[in-house]
């Protein structure tokens, strides 16, 4: 076991660095990307935009200018990658996948160039980072990163009193709080959520042709898992009974209807006997299908009755034992609990988790991850000294829930959420921007969800839309 360190200290090239906070250029760049979650064994890679973030990496190369990327937290997502080939590791096998060479090739041009750095924060899916000295070795002979830390400070030159603090924020949830990095067996509870349950159901998720579990990985915010489970198996039962049971029933109802006119046809009944009154030559018939369309009716309204019933019941006894599915996504203004917990630090003498010689009150831009909800907004202090809170996002496709016509269960639309988050010196002002890079979701949704949801479903952006600016905040440059 390697000497253990004070949070906020770190490795280059392998030697042990003190905390401290780094002094930049005015014209550098700070970028923070962060819950990337690269990597996994066979149907539990989640990352799906290589091309895209490699093109973000291109253009950080081409930057004019130093520029400072953190990888704040869960850049690899080594939980999902089980056994690895002998030699190798977690790191080293998700570097060698053919679909991700042109990534790590942009990522390592990046780290080439003059002026550029590469820092290392690791989260709760790539604490092994920290604590696995073959890991950090192979992203330094790879030429990927320069140095790894629990947590990032820096400062600009004509800006001292304007700190800029990230770290990762798993932190600030007590499910996924890490107390020792340096301990391999200082594993928190959402570990093994992923560990021992996802990672489970995701590669045996198929429980029937058109409904399986794979994407429960993806289901935003997680707390919402089982309203997405029981809405998956709401319109794969009820679009059953409409493809088994009523399209059959309308089908033979029809038939029978053009028998019963072409009867009374052949048998010359009176003309004045219309074809919506053919009926009459089989009244039998005629009785039998409205006794079944009557049962099937009725056993498809017990089912949504007592559907409705035990979803009710469930969604009351998961609040009374867990946060409610809103923890982590962020409410109307944007402002989940973390970003909460972070404000309050912000306004304190208490020091961020990471970084134990810091006070709250000292810093001005706070950037974290985690809850891959972005998000920025500015906190107005009592002295007037304002600060920025940042998330920087993630890089997933994820499941939002869409609300259902008459009440039904939610239907979980799937949309890309790419960001990261930057920070520079702009004349008077330090500035903080928030960046988004749009990309279409494809949508395999059932009939039934798309007639729950007619008109409500979100607007896929274009091919072709650039990455823009989608929130920014401003400082002065001094305090």
């Amino acid at each position: 076991m390697e000497e253990r360190r004070e949070p906020g200290a770190g490795f280059r090239d392998g030697t042990p660095l003190p905390a401290g906070i780094r002094t930049l250029g005015n014209g550098a760049l700070i970028v923070f990307l962060s819950d990337v979650h690269i990597g996994g064994d066979g149907g539990h890679d989640i990352f799906e935009s290589p091309e895209e973030l490699a093109g973000l990496l291109g253009g950080l190369a081409a930057h004019d200018g130093p520029v400072e990327l953190v990888l704040a937290g869960d850049f690899f997502d080594l939980l999902q990658i089980g056994e690895v080939p002998r030699g190798g590791n977690r790191a080293s096998a998700t570097i060698s996948r053919p679909e991700y060479r042109e990534l790590f090739s942009a990522l390592r041009s990046f780290a080439g160039g003059d002026g550029h750095r590469v820092v290392y924060l690791p989260g709760n899916h790539d604490a092994e980072v920290w604590w696995n000295r073959g890991i950090r070795d192979t992203l330094l002979g790879e030429g990927l990163v320069h140095e790894f830390a629990l947590s990032y400070a820096a400062r600009f030159e004509s800006a001292p009193g304007r700190i800029v603090y990230c770290e990762h924020g798993n932190a600030f949830d007590p499910a996924n709080t890490i107390t020792d990095y340096d301990d391999p067996l200082d594993t928190p509870f959402g570990e093994h959520i992923v560990t021992d349950v996802v990672r489970r159901i995701a590669p045996a998720g198929r429980l029937t042709r058109d409904l399986d579990l794979h994407d429960i990985g993806r289901v935003f915010p997680l707390a919402t898992i089982p309203e997405w489970i029981a809405g998956r198996v709401f319109y794969d039962l009820l679009g059953r009974a409409v493809a088994y049971l009523f399209v059959p029933l309308l089908v033979g109802y029809a038939g029978y209807r053009v028998i019963a006119y072409l009867l009374a046809f052949a048998y010359d009944v009176p003309k004045s006997l219309s074809f919506w009154e053919s009926y009459r030559t089989l009244p039998g018939l005629q009785t039998l299908f409205g006794e079944i369309a009557w049962d099937a009716l009725l056993l498809v309204s017990v089912f949504v009755l007592f559907f409705f019933a035990i979803r009710r019941t469930a969604t009351r006894t998961i609040s009374s034992v867990a946060p409610r599915a809103s923890a982590g996504r962020p409410g109307a203004s944007g402002v989940g609990p973390s970003v909460a917990e972070i404000r309050d630090l912000l306004r304190a003498d208490a020091h961020p988790p990471m970084r134990r010689e810091l006070r709250g009150r000292e810093i001005a831009v706070f950037v974290s991850g985690h809850t891959h909800a972005p998000s920025l907004s500015l906190l107005p202090k009592e002295a007037g000294d304002d600060a920025v809170v940042v998330n920087s996002g993630c890089w997933l496709r994820q499941l939002h829930q869409v609300p259902a016509h008459l009440g039904g269960p939610p239907v979980f639309v799937p949309r890309f959420v790419q960001t990261h988050a930057r920070v520079y010196l702009d004349d008077s002002v330090v500035r903080a921007e928030l960046w988004e890079h749009p990309k279409p979701a494809p949508q395999r949704l059932r009939t039934t969800e798309r007639l729950a949801v007619l008109g409500r479903l979100p607007a896929q952006p274009a091919e072709s839309t650039k990455p823009r600016i989608s929130m920014s905040g401003e400082l002065a440059r001094d305090r």
